[in-house]
């Protein structure tokens, strides 16, 4: 009788107890240089690894690559992430499957506080192309906002 009330209350505690499995987060800017949300549900039991990661990127600049003004993400896009208590980053990377070679890279990073939903960083974009015979870069910057649940 005591073995099955003490699995009884063990029962009882664990149902009552919150389950904290998944979290998500979900980071985006709108400003005179580009448009994006990106984002990810967050496994615990994984140490914070982002799966199901999506999103998608417009860039408004005139002098953009027609093939480059809007871009979606999926996971294989996120080369690098990072999410701990107070610091999120992600490097998203798209290369351009045809000639004349080209790459958009995205990079977000975030801080806030572990009791915060939103966090608040900077995003850099660089845009690498092929003109003219000679791959060049540039740079775009701006602030982001991220969503951080669980």
């Amino acid at each position: 009788m005591v073995p099955r009330l003490a699995c009884l209350a063990f029962l009882a505690l664990a149902a009552a107890a919150p389950a904290h499995a998944t979290g998500g987060v979900s980071c985006e800017a709108d400003d005179r240089s580009a448009k994006f949300t990106i984002g990810s549900p967050v496994g615990r039991s994984t140490g914070g690894a982002l799966f199901q990661f999506e999103g998608a990127l417009e860039l408004k600049g005139r002098d953009v690559a027609e093939d480059f003004r809007k871009l979606s993400f999926a996971k294989e896009n996120l080369t690098q992430s990072w999410f701990d208590a107070r610091e999120l980053r992600m490097r998203v990377y798209h290369e351009r499957a045809g000639e004349p070679h080209g790459t958009v890279e995205l990079t977000v990073e975030a801080r806030g506080n572990p009791e915060a939903e939103t966090w608040r960083g900077r995003y850099t974009i660089r845009l690498g192309e092929v003109v003219n015979g000679e791959f060049r870069t540039r740079q775009l910057n701006g602030r982001v906002s991220c969503s951080v649940e669980g």
